[in-house]
């Protein structure tokens, strides 16, 4: 009782909103330790997990998580029939209650709207982010259209990646006032970082990204086959990821002329994703638009990884990526869907390897300055205190 009572007499709150309620479904796949990230470096705010589907708590470990997985069978029936009619879940206000949570961190759009009847009954702010597909494709498609309209309405903060996401969100009806723009951050302390030499030696490629279509790795690949079948170069495509364009992936591999080039490693645990960024030379990440009109909104937060670590970067001028890749200092960036364009900087980078260190050097500073995952969660901090504030 002793730190409660000080800290509600120096700050004049109940110490009861020092608990933020994150919510993401599920918690957490191994391609999202950014989420965690944000949750395990906070230091002035206690922060437990509500999940409708635990994953991965052995990589990504909270003080408290609350899963409806653990409940009993007629209440889990009583979940998915509640989901099914109305779309949002009906068991977090008893989480919330029972925490004595202060703030909700809705961890995408459509958990946000989920979360709705919990908020409204509990009383509680919100703060919903936006990651990608919830800010772009599915925000003008029926039914979230009218569902994000509704949390829009609801809501009181809403944080976008950067500013390209922010003007969509603005598109989109939410307003203006409710939008913040934070940062994503990685723990730079744990990240090595390592100048990559111009030797003789293999060239080493990283492909690191779910198989979606607005990820682009055909288009990478037809850019390193462009590149490579006019150069003698040893060099070695790492594929780290899966998902359902696997066989479209795996035909381009083919058509390029790159089969006894390409190592598939499927997805990987975040610090085996660090392990190999050690040991190639750049990364390439093509985003794109998808046809069904799903992108990054943001950015691929691997590229931030992989500048902390000192990999130049070769991606596309796709939302928020130009925010977080500077172009001609740590990377080099293309029109989205440009293969000439990705081409040209795939062959700059392999035939210039001088290049590569001094590029190795400004991301690791940029990342360091404005991506830095433990000034990210101060900065998230302050943002919680305005909504106590309010």
């Amino acid at each position: 009782m002793v730190i409660r009572d000080v800290f509600e007499r120096r700050s004049g709150i109940p110490f009861r909103v020092r608990t933020v309620a994150h919510c993401a479904t599920p918690f957490a796949p191994l391609y999202t330790p950014w989420l965690h990230a944000q949750i395990s470096h906070q230091r002035r705010y206690r922060n437990v997990v509500l999940t409708q589907e635990a994953r991965n708590t052995e990589h990504f470990p909270v003080e408290r998580l609350y899963t409806t997985e653990d409940l009993g069978p007629f209440s889990r029936l009583y979940n998915r029939v509640v989901i099914r009619a109305t779309g949002m879940y009906p068991f977090y206000e008893g989480f919330l209650q029972s925490e004595q949570a202060g703030i909700i961190h809705a961890h995408f759009g459509y958990q946000g709207f989920r979360c709705l009847r919990a908020k409204t009954r509990v009383g509680l702010p919100m703060i919903t982010s936006l990651y990608g597909m919830d800010a772009t494709r599915d925000v003008d498609r029926p039914p979230w259209n009218t569902r994000f309209t509704r949390l829009f309405q609801t809501g009181e903060l809403f944080l976008a990646e950067g500013g390209h996401m922010a003007q969509r969100l603005q598109r989109a009806g939410c307003p203006s006032e409710r939008i913040a723009i934070h940062h994503l951050g990685v723990d730079t302390d744990s990240i090595e970082f390592a100048e990559r030499r111009a030797d003789d030696g293999e060239v080493r490629v990283l492909m690191c990204a779910g198989f979606r279509q607005k990820k682009g790795i055909p288009d990478g690949l037809r850019a390193l086959g462009n590149a490579l079948s006019a150069l003698r170069v040893d060099c070695r495509i790492v594929l780290v990821g899966d998902g359902p364009e696997k066989s479209n992936i795996l035909q381009a591999v083919s058509a390029c002329g790159l089969s006894d080039r390409v190592e598939m490693l499927g997805v990987q645990p975040y610090r085996a994703v660090l392990e190999q960024m050690q040991r190639c030379h750049f990364i390439l990440h093509p985003s794109m638009t998808a046809d069904d009109g799903d992108a990054e909104g943001g950015a691929p937060v691997v590229l931030l990884d992989a500048q902390a670590s000192g990999l130049p970067v070769i991606a596309t001028q796709h939302d928020d990526i130009p925010e977080y890749v500077l172009d001609g200092l740590s990377g080099l960036l293309a029109p989205e869907r440009d293969i000439d364009g990705l081409t040209d900087h795939v062959r700059l980078l392999l035939t210039t390897r001088e290049k590569w260190a001094e590029m190795g050097r400004q991301g690791r500073l940029h990342v360091e300055k404005q991506y830095n995952a433990r000034i990210q969660a101060g900065g998230l901090e302050l943002l919680y205190d305005r909504l106590i504030g309010q």
